[in-house]
């Protein structure tokens, strides 16, 4: 059940900070402002500079507001799988009112006694998601309000996660200037909002290759069955260009979006570009296939990994397949990389509202539509978890938003751990592909059009 009103969904990322501020009308969800600014103080997902991350979402924050025309006081924040555990949880209470009838302080009662498990000191719940209700005898409940009954009791998924990431979550939050409304766990909102109903019933995989990470979420049974993350992404294959070909990290990138191509067997041995390198006076010229072989050793140590985890975990053989996600799926190619890779069917998923269609921003707007689809009881869960009274969350409504702040911070980038690949493989190219290519000058590098339309 959609809640109608505004909702600001806050996508902390390695590379880059992305803001979503959106309209929930009559279920309709309408996007009014976006912002896509330069991540600092975030490596491999996490927060490890306070100050400098809490100015890059400052940044962030004002430019989503200057284009939605509103202030923000409050976001949904998402949270890496970065040693993210799961475990099912129960409790059960007496049901003590004098007419036995189910109340919310009911439910607020049985989910809190759910969540007293011995847990390690340096651990925190984050969220607890209520799979069913039981009254007397009688299970598969969703919601048991106003139902008559002596005896309450729920099943469930317990989440949890370090204190120290959490602890510097929402500090890094609040000195940004915003309160956080509610902390969302990134795959479990991802693989809600990408896959679909049979997706989700039947099982599929969601890979979100990020700049800094590449994050996995299983879905099984309705349910997020398995999340891994790989501190590998978009941001890595930036750096093989760069090393292989000797040139600026910010030539490197612009090549990699410009004229990248993930697949080689698409890309063209004819077609050509000059390259500034480093130490030399003149540019070099180097082909498409060769470039494009740079970027897909990478992508394909990157989705080897994820297929050797995935065939552990017997998880390679979903029905529903694999889902691409994420800046580094934006390149052409890719789908039939990952296709080759792990010989099962693979999509990409593009959000189609305007303005964001694009891979990038699939996970921003997860954390806006889980938030704003959260029902009674997912709201009761979400304030047991936080340890306060239960008050049903209601969205910010327009004329609440309090005028826009002038103060705006400048913030650096920090530099991230890197590995080089050990080689770049020869693929080949048959009779140059032609057929099946187009040229430099049409290749999408904006095949999703512009990413802000």
């Amino acid at each position: 059940m959609v809640r109608d009103g505004f909702f600001t969904g806050l996508d902390i990322g390695s590379s880059s900070i992305k803001v979503l501020v959106a309209e929930f009308v009559n279920g309709e969800l309408n996007i009014i402002g976006v912002s896509n600014a330069k991540s600092a103080g975030v490596k491999d997902g996490i927060i490890i500079n306070i100050e400098v991350a809490a100015a890059a979402i400052r940044k962030a924050i004002k430019e989503a507001e200057e284009k939605a025309g509103v202030a923000i006081d409050k976001v949904s924040v998402g949270l890496p799988a970065n040693l993210l555990q799961i475990e099912p949880a129960q409790g059960m209470i007496p049901v003590t009112s004098n007419s036995q009838e189910i109340t919310d302080q009911d439910v607020d009662n049985v989910i809190k006694s759910s969540l007293t498990k011995n847990m390690t000191p340096e651990r925190e719940i984050v969220a607890f998601v209520p799979e069913e209700f039981i009254v007397d005898s009688f299970a598969g409940i969703k919601d048991p309000r106003g139902m008559m009954g002596i005896r309450l009791e729920v099943h469930g998924l317990l989440y949890t996660g370090p204190k120290t990431i959490l602890h510097n979550l929402r500090k890094t939050v609040s000195q940004a200037g915003v309160a956080v409304e509610n902390i969302i766990i990134s795959p479990l909102a991802i693989g809600q909002y990408v896959l679909n109903e049979g997706e989700r019933e039947f099982g599929a995989t969601v890979i979100d290759l990020g700049g800094g990470q590449t994050t996995v979420a299983c879905v099984s049974n309705q349910k997020l069955a398995y999340t891994n993350v790989y501190q590998e992404g978009g941001d890595y294959v930036t750096k093989d260009i760069s090393k292989v070909l000797t040139t600026s990290q910010s030539i490197a990138e612009n090549l990699k979006y410009t004229f990248g191509v993930a697949y080689p067997a698409l890309a063209s041995t004819k077609e050509t570009m000059q390259v500034e390198v480093i130490g030399e006076s003149t540019p070099r010229e180097i082909t498409e296939v060769h470039l494009s072989e740079i970027i897909a050793a990478r992508l394909q140590h990157i989705l080897d990994r994820v297929k050797q985890d995935l065939d552990r975990t017997r998880n390679l053989d979903l029905p529903g397949g694999l889902v691409l996600i994420g800046g580094g799926a934006t390149l052409p190619g890719v789908v039939e990389l990952a296709q080759e890779v792990f010989n099962r069917p693979v999509k990409l998923y593009v959000p189609n509202q305007i303005g964001i269609r694009n891979p990038a921003f699939a996970h921003v707007i997860s954390i806006v539509e889980y938030a704003g689809n959260m029902d009674d009881i997912e709201q009761i869960a979400q304030a047991a978890v936080n340890g306060e009274e239960y008050l049903r969350s209601k969205p910010i409504d327009l004329p609440n938003f309090r005028p826009i702040p002038q103060a705006s911070n400048q913030a650096a980038v920090d530099e991230q751990a890197y590995t080089p690949v050990d080689e770049v493989p020869t693929y080949s190219n048959g009779e140059d592909g032609n057929n099946n290519r187009q040229k430099l000058g049409d290749k999408v590098r904006g095949i999703f059009g512009s990413m802000f339309e």
